[in-house]
């Protein structure tokens, strides 16, 4: 079978012609319909990150597949595959099979399409708990999104106009993002003074779902009002963030982390609803599909913030 395989941290993964898997006792066989492709494959990839796999390694922690064979399944169901060390210490999705163990699996909607069941998990989950059980959003606020057309942002966005927020302003460093926000959303272009200028100098939102960081942060933090709230998820514009703590206790903003690694238990429950209103068209995720083969040219748009959504490799 073909498999896309870490050889070297630091450099793209490449494809190889394996052997064929056979489960063991206790797992199932899936033929991979999609793999997601995320910023943590990337992170593992680069070897920086405490959890380093042997090599080679098949990455991809996140997919869609449909069963072969198994003790648990029938055959020819559709499930989502995620966790149990798949993609991180054990080989994962970047391949046409996948045996893992059977807790691996979760039989889904079959309604829901491949590549958005492959790829819809995190960042539906962390939009959601941003919006409602970190920054609680309340009906008639106002909302900055940061990166509101990446994946994560995006939901976030979709996930405030569906609480009720009077304004969504989704933020995005390039023009050409502009295009990709969700319906509803004002667009802001620019980083550092150019959204300063656009945005005005008095507060303009009560609540700050940030996924950007670096130096738009600082800019967007300052407009949002006195007793307001700033949720942080990402920091792919930059990781640190200087505080000038007298003004900023004037302010009187709270920021709050969104550390999705603690809310495992939520993501599950989640799911279920999440898959249920992305089918009724309630929420949409945009999806970017690029075949297994260019997984190393998918990772490199990725590295480059030229991916629609999400990106998803499909065997």
């Amino acid at each position: 079978m073909r498999a896309a395989r870490l050889h070297e941290f630091g450099r793209d993964p490449v494809i190889d012609d394996i052997d064929a898997l056979v489960r063991g006792r206790g797992q199932t066989l899936v033929r991979v319909d999609a793999a997601a492709l995320g910023h943590l494959d990337l992170t593992i990839a680069s070897g920086t990150f405490d959890v380093r796999p042997e090599l080679p390694h098949i990455g991809g922690t996140d997919g869609a597949g449909t069963v072969v064979d198994s003790d648990t399944f029938a055959p020819g169901t559709r499930v989502l595959i995620r966790g149990g060390g798949i993609g991180l210490f054990k080989n994962g999705c970047w391949a046409e099979y996948l045996a893992a163990a059977d807790k691996v699996f979760t039989p889904f909607d079959t309604a829901l399409e491949p590549t958005v069941a492959a790829t819809f998990f995190l960042p539906s989950t962390t939009g959601y708990v941003a919006v409602h059980d970190i920054a609680r959003v309340t009906t008639g606020e106002r909302v900055i999104v940061s990166g509101a057309s990446g994946a994560v942002g995006s939901m976030a966005a979709q996930f405030a106009l569906a609480a009720g927020a009077a304004e969504v302003i989704g933020v995005v460093p390039r023009d050409d993002q502009a295009a990709l926000l969700p319906a509803g959303v004002r667009p802001v272009v620019g980083r550092g003074e150019r959204v300063a200028e656009e945005l005005g100098s008095d507060p303009v939102a009560e609540v700050l779902i940030d996924t950007l960081g670096g130096d738009l942060l600082p800019v967007l933090l300052r407009r949002i009002a006195p007793g307001g709230r700033a949720a942080l998820i990402g920091y792919t514009l930059g990781t640190d963030l200087h505080v000038d703590l007298p003004n900023w206790l004037l302010a009187d903003v709270a920021l709050l982390p969104v550390n999705m690694i603690r809310k495992s238990a939520r993501q599950a429950e989640l799911a279920p609803k999440l898959i249920t209103m992305l089918v009724a068209g309630e929420v949409a995720l945009a999806v970017q599909s690029f075949p297994l083969d260019e997984i190393a040219i998918a990772l490199q748009a990725m590295r480059d913030g030229k991916v629609t959504g999400r990106a998803v490799v499909v065997p």
